[in-house]
């Protein structure tokens, strides 16, 4: 297992980097709202129909992707995902129209995509323990919470200043470009004889035996809803305190930041717990939980220290990690075909992206606190789902199973 980690250990960093420009991208067409409607002379809903466009492009090519991954390998797999993101942030700016933006938004969601189904599983095949491999996925949070984190400060930057607001996607391409460059050169791990894995499972497992349609439903609901909570949150937050007239555009950003912030030191302290035998399961309730007591807070309760309680709240339960905790919980259930099982996870969340800035724009055109009255109820389901998925894992795991690979 050492030598896995000193051999991995800069291609795993290397991966890691890609998940700062997604999580970028994930928020970047909404940090620049006002500046992309007045360049394509479009309306509030034509513009989140751009961000649709992310979501549309992952569920048209997720399940090519995982069959890519899992037939041509990881490493070609993550090089089409960054060269698609390369288009995304440069093809916004070229964009003359909201449906020429539409059109490259597609390339963002094929980005994500193929990072999601090499990146995910080549962390499971350098990093076989489960424990590990767990952890590591958690810690890939870290890296999007902080595109999260600094894209608002760039954004403010300048807007305050009145600089061209392109700059920030040039410098996003750029960065990408060399990473890339870095990337090619490296050496990715073998996959896993999923055989043997089964197998071994096999002969320690008890009676109660994976059924897809219980836990593996259970876990795909709970990525789209879970993924929900903190998009819709990060999306809106800025322009739910701003109609509310608690703060000022330029300063309502800050939410975003103090948000990334949460969900940046929540990863490390999320890994550590799943790396000291905190059940995964258990994280998946209690983070859920506490976000729908914090968004049902703030909805109700509304007032800048309330907005920067649950900002720092929903990003430490909601975006710490626990989607992929779920998505670890559910390769370590169907260990097979790791490309295609992500790529059924990610599909889930490619809907959410896909129909949640849509749904929620046309919800915010009469009532910003229609779409936070929408989120509390998208985070219960989350809860109940994740209930569903605890009861199950202990039934299946029970009493001596153990996901090791040697």
């Amino acid at each position: 297992m050492r030598i896995a980690k000193n051999k991995y250990t800069s291609l795993i960093g290397s991966m890691y980097t890609n998940f700062i420009f997604q999580g970028m991208a994930a928020i970047i067409l909404a940090q620049n709202l006002p500046a992309l409607m007045s360049s394509w002379n479009a309306s509030l809903q034509e513009v989140t129909l751009v961000m649709s466009g992310i979501g549309l492009g992952r569920i048209v090519i997720l399940y090519f992707a995982g069959y890519f991954s899992d037939k041509f390998g990881r490493k070609k797999t993550v090089q089409i995902g960054i060269i698609s993101y390369f288009v995304f942030f440069l093809g916004m700016l070229i964009s003359q129209n909201y449906l020429h933006g539409l059109f490259f938004s597609l390339f963002g969601g094929f980005s994500n995509a193929f990072l999601d189904t090499s990146t995910y599983p080549t962390l499971v095949e350098a990093f076989p323990s489960e424990k590990d491999n767990c952890s590591l996925s958690v810690l890939n949070k870290a890296f999007i919470s902080i595109g999260q984190f600094i894209l608002p400060f760039f954004t403010r930057w300048l807007l305050t200043n009145q600089l061209y607001f392109g700059w920030v996607f040039i410098g996003c391409a750029l960065c990408l470009a060399i990473n890339l460059v870095y990337l090619s050169r490296k050496e990715f791990p073998p996959l896993i004889n999923t055989k043997e894995v089964l197998v071994e499972r096999e002969t320690i497992q008890g009676q109660h035996k994976p059924n897809f349609k219980i836990e593996g439903i259970a876990l795909l609901v709970f990525s789209f809803t879970s993924v929900s909570t903190f998009n819709i949150f990060i999306l809106w937050i800025p322009k739910f305190a701003e109609s509310l007239k608690l703060v000022s555009q330029a300063d309502s950003l800050i939410f975003v930041s103090v948000y990334s912030l949460g969900s940046f030191v929540s990863v490390f302290v999320t890994s550590l717990l799943v790396k000291r035998g905190v059940s995964s399961t258990l994280i998946l309730i209690t983070g859920s939980l506490v976000s729908l007591i914090l968004l049902i807070g703030m909805t109700v309760f509304p007032s800048v220290p309330m907005f920067l309680v649950a900002s720092a709240g929903v990003g430490v339960f909601a975006a710490g990690g626990i989607w992929q905790i779920g998505l670890a919980i559910l390769l370590d259930l169907f260990p097979q075909r790791k490309g295609k099982t992500t790529s059924y996870y990610s599909l889930a969340t490619s809907v959410s992206v896909m129909i949640t800035p849509y749904v929620t724009g046309l919800l915010g055109a009469t009532n910003t606190a229609n779409i936070f009255w929408y989120n509390i109820i998208l985070t219960a389901v989350a809860v109940l789902a994740a209930l569903v998925v605890n009861y199950r894992y202990k039934k299946i795991m029970a009493p001596s199973f153990v996901m090791e690979t040697t």
